[in-house]
């Protein structure tokens, strides 16, 4: 490069560079107050603390009043559609769902929480007249709900006059039934002794007696984890869901026509709560596979009528969100044999039913600890 055209080189760059400089110090005069902006504010992650530290506008939002209201008590509803056996990162909020649902109001605060995955909020509440008003909800901090209100029987009843919270699904999740009170009646009314509690207001469902002890010349094993990936797994896999892949010849398996198809398993929940496979073929073993979300709850697994285990399938096994186990009938006699699981609703949450497995010399192996 000839030295003429290094230096003109030279000075445009510094022409560029005092041009720079010009700018940001005019800028600077022109916007004083830039320079000492405060960083951009973080938005708090946890729901509660955000609902405390967020208010609606002083001209929309209304009084909150902190004193003690008619409404104020615990409540349940069991609400008798689909559940979320499933968990999701950014599931609808306020979303119908089967199971139980538990709705507090006290001295100016509202709770709601849901049993199967354990979603809550709370928001403000006052009360004017027979008109229920939300407000500071986190979900929704700028929408407020009116409703309608009536006690009585035990019960409240909600009816939603405008509610666009979560598009609308906390009006309708809030209406759709009436909520059973927790506190027992007075005694003018009822004896105590005769009153119980709705479901969802114990801390925790009592589990139903066990049934006696079967006699049936049997084993009964329960192996944590997926059957599909033991050390060795079942020589023959029937789904649970067989409308779309039929079940291998000699296996019939047969289910509720209210049971939840999800893939290839199947959900027993409510009305729909059994699922059985039969066969006649010459194995040494069979088993049941349930396999799902921590949603899953109670079941009972019943052979040839009689029941022979019963527990929390949750508790069973779990990795990596995953949870249940493989559940083996060994040491029956030959001939024609039937397997069947049962959900146990007295907790209302649902089981997930994958497969039935059978192995025709001997058990399966699972993994090892």
């Amino acid at each position: 490069m000839k030295s003429g055209q290094r230096n003109a080189i030279i000075v445009l760059s510094a022409i560029a560079a005092l041009s720079l400089t010009f700018a940001i110090v005019i800028f600077l005069l022109l916007y004083p107050g830039w320079a000492k902006r405060s960083p951009l504010p973080i938005t708090p992650t946890s729901v509660q603390v955000e609902m405390l530290e967020n208010t609606l506008p002083a001209d929309t939002s209304p009084t909150l009043d902190t004193g003690s209201s008619p409404l104020d008590g615990t409540y349940t509803k069991v609400d008798p559609s689909w559940p979320q056996w499933w968990l999701c990162r950014r599931c609808a909020d306020y979303r119908l769902a089967g199971g139980i649902w538990k709705l507090v109001f006290d001295k100016g605060m509202m709770h709601i929480y849901y049993d199967m995955t354990g979603w809550r909020s709370m928001a403000s509440f006052n009360i004017s007249g027979d008109r229920l008003h939300i407000f500071n909800d986190p979900y929704c901090p700028d929408d407020e709900g009116e409703y309608t209100w009536e006690q009585g029987g035990g019960q409240i009843k909600l009816e939603v006059i405008d509610d666009t919270c979560s598009f609308q699904l906390r009006g309708k999740n809030l209406s759709n039934q009436p909520w059973l009170t927790c506190l027992p009646p007075e005694k003018t009314t009822h004896p105590a002794s005769d009153w119980q509690a709705p479901p969802g207001c114990e801390g925790s469902p009592t589990m139903p007696e066990p049934a006696p002890a079967s006699n049936l010349p049997i084993n009964v094993t329960v192996h944590g984890g997926d059957s599909r990936f033991f050390k060795k797994p079942p020589d023959v896999f029937a789904n649970a869901n067989n409308a779309d892949i039929p079940s291998p010849e000699g296996i019939h398996v047969t289910y509720h026509d209210q049971s939840i198809p999800y893939g290839l398993s199947r959900v027993l929940w409510w009305e729909g709560d059994w699922i059985q496979a039969s066969t006649e073929l010459p194995f040494a073993s069979m088993g049941v596979q349930i396999l799902g979300d921590p949603p899953i709850g109670w079941a009972r697994l019943l052979f040839d009528g009689v029941e022979v285990w019963r527990g929390n399938t949750s508790a069973i096994w779990s990795y990596h969100g995953r949870h249940g186990g493989y559940v083996e009938i060994s040491g029956f006699n030959p001939g024609t044999h039937v397997i069947r699981a049962e959900s146990m609703a007295f907790d209302y949450r649902p089981v997930t039913v994958a497969s039935f497995g059978f192995s025709y010399h001997e058990g399966v192996k699972s993994q090892e600890p």
